[in-house]
């Protein structure tokens, strides 16, 4: 039962202690991936879709602008006229307000190449000549009616040239070019701290914005191009890498967003180690105190249980005792009023002790005047056939005892020790030997039969008594309970006569009389 017992309250505890254990372990793990959700994901996300909308944005306005401005200027069916001061005055506000605070250039060439108006004297240097056919210039001979885009290869960057034909009478008389420079287009892609790559069909970068490393002979590294919304590894180092598609002039592009995440995962491994050394333990300090309070708490258990049975076993004793006495007293009121007072008095005295609520445990000089006005009692019953002797060393008197723990064991010599004359003679014998108190309950009377001893002896094995016998048992429960299963009773019949019941008490201080 003790083990069962133990066994339950240590699952009960290990459940409340290790429960909140493993349910702080998944809160720090959720909330290490909630900050990778927000600071590594949300943020490559809003960095992305904030790009990409700003691209595609201008890519729609040079679009736009470069559509109205060309049919604007095939208004004057020769591009000559723009070239007189009130015309070119109109012309110079109008491409102004279409590149706006961009920094962009513009240009408007006839079909030899020839700058009519520019915001610069001169063609970028890395834009080929009209007459090639090849390039933004092939596309707007091919689709005059159509705005065209074009990245081009720049001292600085990725220039985007935006432009569209002249159409006057269905026919091509000139070029509407805008020079869009790399390093606006790489302002509005946010401020490095994710990488950006914008990549056209072929993987080839147009932009870049801190992302450098993921690139060779200005294509995407396959690791980079081939992923999105995943972790990548490259070199000694981890990314987040997601991309979107952005419909840019007409064209779709695609925009990478690269986060270096190798110190926030460094930082979560260092936590999630730390987690983990703190679970493995404080795991086992939990378990050992467990088991130490579940030790305990079944041993406060068990001692309560004990005390239960004590009590009931004291009680037992008060009852069988009085009516044994009464039905003395009733007998002597007969035969000698006198005698009969006197047994009263001690009855009364023997109550009073009984009663008395001034511990478990008493020092044995103590009993020992109980146990004297016990035998006075006797003395009056039994008259000189009673004989009564008390060997006690001085040194055990000071010992603590279980109180009224004798009584029981005299009352059964008296029943037992009638030798064939009628006569009971009784010896009470208290030794101290090897730290134990040594009590030696002896008569000389016929003894006790042989079955009748067998069947004492079996009682005093058992744990339960289920037989009218009382005195003896509960004398040997009491002592089982107190001192443990290797103390108790024993009772035999020597060959000489008589009856010995012997037990043994280990020595106690008597601060530990109510433990």
């Amino acid at each position: 039962m003790h083990r069962y017992f133990e066994s339950r309250l240590q699952r009960a505890l290990a459940m409340y202690a290790l429960v909140p254990l493993f349910v702080l372990t998944l809160i720090g793990t959720l909330l290490m991936l909630a900050s990778w959700r927000y600071s590594v994901v949300g943020v490559n996300d809003e960095v992305r879709e904030q790009a990409a909308e700003k691209l595609a944005a201008v890519g729609d306005d040079f679009s736009r602008n470069a559509a109205d401005s060309a049919q604007f200027l095939a208004a004057a069916r020769d591009l000559t006229e723009w070239e007189d001061g009130d015309k070119r005055a109109e012309a110079f506000a109008r491409l102004y307000g279409d590149v706006g605070h961009t920094g962009a250039d513009f240009y408007v060439v006839d079909k030899a190449g020839e700058i009519i108006i520019g915001s610069r004297r001169k063609l970028p240097a890395d834009l080929t000549g009209v007459e090639e056919d090849w390039g933004i210039w092939q596309r707007l001979r091919r689709e005059p009616f159509a705005v065209c885009e074009e990245f081009l290869s720049m001292e600085a960057g990725q220039d985007l040239l935006c432009g569209r034909a002249i159409v006057v009478d269905g026919e091509a008389v000139g070029y509407l070019l805008y020079d869009v420079p790399g390093t606006y287009l790489s302002s509005l892609t946010g401020d490095g701290k994710v990488a950006l790559l914008f990549t056209d069909s072929l993987a080839t970068v147009r932009l870049s914005q801190g992302g450098e490393k993921m690139l060779a002979n200005r294509k995407v590294l396959a690791d980079f191009a081939e992923a999105d919304h995943e972790l990548i590894h490259h070199g000694k180092d981890f990314y987040y890498v997601a991309s979107t598609a952005v419909p840019f002039g007409g064209t779709e592009y695609r925009l990478y967003a690269i986060s270096p995440v190798t110190d926030l995962l460094v930082r979560y491994i260092i936590g999630g180690v730390a987690i983990l050394l703190a679970v493995l333990l404080m795991i086992p300090l939990i378990m050992r105190s467990i088991r130490r309070e579940s030790k305990l708490t079944a041993q406060a258990v068990d001692n309560l249980t004990t005390i239960a049975e004590l009590r009931e076993l004291e009680s037992q004793f008060n009852p069988h005792f009085l009516f044994n006495t009464l039905e003395n007293i009733k007998f002597m009121v007969r035969l000698d009023p006198a005698a009969a007072t006197e047994m009263i008095m001690a009855l009364s005295a023997l109550l009073r002790y009984s009663i008395a609520g001034d511990g478990r445990q008493v020092a044995l000089q103590e009993d020992v005047k109980y146990l004297h006005s016990y035998m006075k009692i006797q003395q009056y019953r039994f008259g000189s056939r009673l004989d009564f002797t008390a060997d006690i060393d001085e040194s055990a008197l000071g010992r603590q005892v279980p109180k009224l723990l004798f009584q029981p064991l005299l009352e059964n010599a008296i029943k037992y020790g009638e030798d064939e004359y009628g006569k009971l003679k009784i010896l009470f014998q208290a030794k101290i030997r090897e730290d134990c108190l040594n009590v030696l309950v002896k008569d000389e009377g016929r003894g006790i039969a042989a079955e009748k001893l067998q069947e004492l002896r079996a009682l005093l094995a058992s744990s339960a008594n289920h037989s009218s016998h009382r005195g003896l048992f509960n004398v040997q429960r009491r002592l089982q309970l107190l001192y443990g299963e290797s103390y108790g009773l024993q009772i035999g019949c020597p060959l000489d006569g008589g009856t010995e019941i012997r037990l043994s008490i280990p020595l106690q201080k008597k601060e530990q009389k109510d433990a």
